[in-house]
This record gives C-alpha cells, sequence and structure tokens, in this order.
C-alpha cells in the first residue's frame, strides 16, 4: 500500500508524508533484514555482528530522516493552518470517499476544475480545494482528499493527519460512494476513518455514483435504504452523457446549497453613513437580501450561518444597530 501511495505523490507534501510513512513503517522491521550478513560470514571465520552494526546504522539513518520529514511537515503545516485563517468565512465541504469511487470526477463537474482523473487506486494524495461557485454567500469551498481503504495503516493515517484536516474542519462531508462496489465494506470503512479522525459528528450527504453499472433492481433497493441520498453516474463524452452529468451535477449542488442555506439566520442592521465602509466586509460574511437608504442610516437584512453573523457583530462593534 505504502508502494502505490509512494508511486502517487505528486507534490511535496504528498512525497513528505509517504517518506514519514515509510520510515516509520521500516524502522521497527530492520531486525533480522541484515542476519544473512552474519551467517555467512561466520561460516568462514569472520567477525560475528556485521548484520548488528549495519542495523544499527540503519536505525541512526532512519531516525534522521524521520526527524527530517517530522520538522519540514511542521512547516507545511503551518501555512496550512495560515490558509485556513484565510478561510475562515467560508463554508467547508470535503469529499471522501472509498478510493476511485469518482471523487475527483465530481469534483471536477460541481467547480468546473481540472483535477487529476484516472481510474486506479489513489490517484489523489493532496486535498485539493475550489470554490463551488463564485458569487454564492458566504462562499462554499469544496475538498477532495486522500481515498479511504479497508485496515487503512496507521503510519498512513498518521502520516497524512495533517491532509485529512480538511475532513475534519469540514461543515459538511460529501461521501462518495461506488454503487456498483462492495457498499457496505466502503460504509464501514469510511465510518472507521472519520471517527479515527474525530469527525465521524459532521453531517454527511451520500453520493452514489456510477449507478449505471448496477441494475434496476439494485438500484430501487438503494433508494429506498438511503432515501436523502443522491445518485447518478458521471459519464465521459456523448450528448446523452453530458445531459446526465449536468443533472446529476446541478442535483447534487442543490442539496449542498439546501443543507447550508436550511441552517442560515437572518437579522436586520442599521449601518451609519459613516461607517460605509464596512459594506465589503458585509458582503464577504453574508447575503444581503434587502438594502434600503434611509435618511437615519443604511438598513439591511442579512443572511448568514450563524458563526459568519457573530464575526460580522464583532467586526462591526458599534458601528451599527440591530433592529429587532
Amino acid at each position: 500500500i505504502l508502494d502505490i501511495f509512494a508511486k502517487n505523490a505528486r507534490t511535496s507534501e504528498a512525497k513528505l508524508q509517504i517518506g514519514l510513512a515509510q520510515s516509520e513503517y521500516l524502522l521497527p522491521r530492520l531486525v533480522g533484514l541484515w542476519k544473512h550478513l552474519d551467517r555467512e560470514r561466520g561460516g568462514i571465520g569472520a567477525s560475528r555482528g556485521t548484520g548488528e552494526k549495519q542495523i544499527e546504522k540503519d536505525r541512526q539513518f532512519l531516525r534522521q530522516r524521520i526527524t527530517r520529514y517530522k520538522s519540514q511537515l511542521i512547516r507545511v503545516e503551518k501555512e496550512r493552518n495560515t490558509q485556513k485563517q484565510r478561510r475562515s468565512n467560508c463554508l467547508q465541504v470535503s469529499l471522501i470517499g472509498y478510493t476511485n469511487a469518482g471523487k475527483s470526477t465530481i469534483m471536477n463537474a460541481l467547480t468546473n476544475s481540472g483535477l487529476l482523473v484516472e481510474d486506479r487506486l489513489f490517484a489523489t494524495l493532496d486535498s485539493t480545494t475550489r470554490l463551488l461557485e463564485e458569487d454564492s454567500r458566504p462562499k462554499v469551498l469544496l475538498s477532495d482528499t486522500v481515498g479511504f481503504i479497508s485496515n487503512l495503516p496507521h503510519e498512513v493515517i498518521a502520516a497524512f493527519r495533517s491532509t485529512l484536516a480538511t475532513v475534519r474542519d469540514a461543515d459538511l462531508l460529501l461521501q462518495v460512494i461506488d454503487a456498483d462496489d462492495n457498499i457496505e465494506e466502503h460504509l464501514q470503512t469510511t465510518s472507521e476513518v472519520l471517527k479515527d479522525l474525530e469527525a465521524a459528528c459532521i453531517p454527511i450527504i451520500k453520493v452514489f455514483n456510477k449507478i449505471d453499472r448496477i441494475s434496476p433492481t439494485r438500484l430501487l433497493i438503494l433508494e429506498k435504504s438511503f432515501p436523502e441520498a443522491v445518485f447518478g453516474s458521471y459519464e465521459n463524452g456523448g450528448k446523452n452523457g453530458l445531459e446526465k452529468n449536468s443533472a446529476f451535477v446541478e442535483q447534487l449542488r442543490k442539496q449542498i446549497l439546501l443543507f447550508f442555506n436550511e441552517r442560515m439566520k437572518t437579522m436586520t442592521i442599521r449601518l451609519d453613513y459613516q461607517h460605509s465602509q464596512k459594506l465589503a466586509n458585509i458582503y464577504e460574511l453574508s447575503r444581503v437580501d434587502n438594502i434600503d437608504y434611509q435618511e437615519e442610516g443604511i438598513l439591511m437584512t442579512l443572511t448568514a450561518i450563524p458563526g459568519n453573523l457573530e464575526r460580522l457583530r464583532h467586526h462591526l462593534g458599534s458601528d451599527y444597530t440591530e433592529m429587532k
């Protein structure tokens, strides 16, 4: 598994994470790798212990490499935290699921982006973030993440914890499921990884992809079992494929926006004209449903998630009046 990850690592962060996982996996398994030297040299009267000496050298080398990897990843984590602060005003959606379920394909469709899409395991090892809709308020960010597998090695989860932190920080998870694969195993695997990441309490929208590969009877069973899920198949090429893709993606986009709209709160404020420079922050953090330029000030009805309304209250301070 680690070798497959290593072949697919493209960014410097992914290479560091895999290098760390490989080194930590190998360190306790060095014993016995060099015993053949002792057996070969011992038979001709050479001094014994050559293998043990080589093992100790390898241990020292691996420990130094682990320290170096961890130090470099700490710097990467600091950069990630800086990005996280810049995105704190946005809603976060993470795509999760079993590897090769079609997460990157759906991510591309939702955001009109060009992520790597390949029909193989672990094609995506890095969290890639894109904007769902340019004009939506608040802004919704989508992140594609590393695919899960059953019994994902502890070393992999530990090494990719910073990458998978985008899952833990999400407001909503899109669980992409291959409808033509072992659904029960995939659901169980995803549940276990989310628990390990302390993200099991985050709301989930299930997305069953590749339904064109299953029978109508199987599809009916899934629809009855998961009535709130989104079902579809993202196909490549052809007029019919494009039409189906458009309907599937539009349904999914509506589900995402509906989820957040149902949790929005509204407040009405009056902003003094002398503080009109704060309008930019208001438009950034909320959706302005109504604005009325009155003699006493600017009367505005705002809609946003509760967290952003609190940020607005803090930012505006005493420069506004909240209307009851």
